[in-house]
């Protein structure tokens, strides 16, 4: 039910893209038997890269090819050679980055000996295209999840489903009330940045940094919730990202499942943090690598080498301190934690002006602007509703982040479900009155 229902999800958009993730399926599963059953490590090493080959081509062929082929082209026109225009019309099919990736995970698990390969292709696909996660994650391990697939619970308990309905409610709440009211301030900034001075770009550019976490958060916890009312646990995503210490932190924060998937199929295999220089290394390529994932533009490129500067620069300060022996009591520690937090914050917004910008024309122009330091307020002030809704928003988001943060989660979960249910109830109610619903796509669906 659960395979042939999520093939429905999937084809609602367009059905002609049910072959291409049953294609993947079937390459994928065919090549973790092969591995598994190979009579030596060579032979199961030749399938292994069989599964990743077809992977990233597919991926490359369906993301990456009129980007690479544009970049060549503007690379020759430089020089003085006309290639002509070769870029073909593809068109991007929704969750190829997620189910490429998750298909990755197996064979490479399975190839590692931390997974038995899956004997039935029922269960393998149902794992590959499981619909609360399949076209904008998280991104599941096989580890994780075909265990539960392949031995689904007799009995979900009521505790388990009902917090997976909270979830649902929140992440709505994510999306339409926060994610959604910001959208409407920062596609217009966007749109003309020429229009807008100094004040109203940084005001755009910290509604940005609102509207995607509230916009992929939002999913995550949707998907999640629908899961567990499924009887499936799956892995968190967010765990209040705008709350990180530092930029490293705010890296096992943000798209949890991302960010590990990276750490532990790129980024140790490489060698990690083994030595300074392995680690300066691995950090910009992975970063960079992350960038591209995101998006077949340079703007991503440039959002990744900013992420790999900030983390690299973070360590070099931290290791100065303790060269230094410069290092705060802690006391000093908590007194300046939430300057710490508001500078982490403002060092995530700055990066994401190129994650949200066109091309690299938008940056410049958003950049000298802000540079011209016009902080004047206009006379009246564009978009009002819009902006008191996100700060209505923000300021239940972010204080029930706090009250996380401050380890309410179990209090809460030992809360009687009346009291529970109320709680629902109101930020449904908040939703309704200061939601926004121009059915706005979730900005992962691009990806």
């Amino acid at each position: 039910m659960l395979l042939v229902s999520s093939y429905i999800f999937y084809g609602w958009w367009d059905y002609r893209f049910c072959a291409l993730l049953a294609l993947t399926t079937v390459i994928d599963f065919w090549a973790g038997l092969r591995v598994a059953d190979a009579r030596s490590r060579d032979e199961a090493r030749h399938y292994l890269y069989l599964s990743v080959g077809s992977n990233l081509a597919i991926l490359f062929f369906f993301k990456y090819f009129n980007f690479f082929i544009d970049s060549a082209q503007t690379a020759l026109a430089s020089l003085g050679i006309d290639a002509g225009h070769t870029a073909l019309s593809i068109i991007l099919p929704v969750g190829i980055s997620f189910y490429t990736f998750q298909n990755l995970s197996y064979t490479l698990d399975v190839y590692k000996g931390e997974l038995k390969a899956e004997r039935s292709l029922v269960n393998y696909a149902t794992f590959v295209a499981f619909f609360p996660q399949l076209v904008a994650g998280p991104i599941v391990r096989a580890r994780d999840l075909l265990p539960q697939i392949a031995q689904p619970p007799e009995k979900v308990d009521f505790a388990f489903r009902f917090n997976g309905l909270e979830k649902i409610v929140w992440g709505y709440f994510l999306k339409l009330v926060l994610a959604d009211n910001a959208a409407a301030v920062v596609d217009a900034r966007f749109a003309q940045p020429e229009f807008y001075n100094a004040l109203n770009h940084i005001i755009g550019m910290v509604c940005f940094s609102l509207q995607i976490y509230g916009d992929f958060a939002g999913y995550s916890l949707i998907a999640i919730g629908l899961a567990q009312v499924y009887g499936y646990r799956l892995c968190p995503n967010f765990a209040r990202p705008y709350f990180a210490t530092g930029f490293g932190d705010f890296w096992r924060r943000w798209h949890i499942s991302l960010s590990s998937w990276f750490r532990d199929y790129l980024y140790i295999p490489l060698g990690g943090n083994r030595t300074y220089a392995l680690r300066v290394r691995n950090v910009v390529f992975t970063m960079l690598v992350s960038g591209l994932w995101h998006g077949a533009n340079w703007t991503f490129v440039l959002w990744g080498a900013m992420h790999a500067g900030l983390v690299l620069a973070e360590d070099a300060g931290r290791r100065a301190v303790r060269f230094l022996g410069l290092g705060l009591p802690a006391w000093g520690r908590r007194a300046l934690r939430p300057l710490v937090i508001a500078g982490v914050f403002m060092g995530i917004t700055l990066t994401w002006l190129p994650f949200r910008a066109d091309g690299m024309d938008t940056v410049t122009t958003i950049l000298g602007i802000i540079a011209q330091g016009d902080f004047s307020l206009p006379h009246g002030m564009q978009q009002t509703t819009a902006l008191l809704r996100v700060a209505i928003a923000a300021l239940v988001v972010f204080s029930i982040d706090a009250l996380i943060e401050g380890g309410m989660t179990r209090r809460y979960a030992g809360a009687p479900v009346v009291v529970r249910s109320f709680a629902c109830s109101s930020l449904i109610v908040l939703l309704l009155l200061v939601g926004s619903f121009g059915n706005r796509s979730f900005i992962y669906f691009q990806f």
